[in-house]
């Protein structure tokens, strides 16, 4: 998982250098075709590597609910500070409505990583703990 979180990441930050250059890709045609493309992929794209990321850091969270995960943690602050970013990008837009599409892909996917998790039993471990 560490390996699919790790690719799933240059993904994402080479789509965010294309987009921050004004280049264009297949992905941002097919978002465009897509209605309410943009927060689709926000959803999609941050939520998946929050999933990706929370099994890659193997479930560890904060408190006692396993619901504050480290992996969610860190990509819900990699796109808020992405996103601020593009205050001061000229190619780029500043949206809260794509924040929010972060968040609630972020929180949905971690929701769904979790139940995954505690069905794998190389990850249960510490789920059930703390449950």
């Amino acid at each position: 998982m560490r390996l699919i979180a790790a690719l799933m990441l240059v993904f994402i930050c080479s789509l965010l250098f294309m987009a921050n250059t004004g280049q264009d890709n297949l992905f941002f045609e097919f978002k465009r075709g897509i209605p309410f493309g943009d927060k689709v992929g926000h959803f999609m794209l941050f939520g998946s590597l929050a999933m990706f990321a929370n099994f890659a850091f193997r479930f560890r969270h904060l408190a006692k609910t396993s619901v504050l995960q480290y992996g969610a943690l860190l990509v819900l602050s990699l796109s808020t500070i992405e996103e601020f970013s593009q205050i001061f990008i000229s190619t780029r837009t500043f949206s809260f409505y794509d924040l929010a599409a972060n968040f609630l892909g972020i929180s949905l996917f971690t929701i769904l990583s979790i139940g995954l998790g505690k069905l794998i039993p190389r990850y249960n471990r510490r789920l059930l703990k703390s449950a």
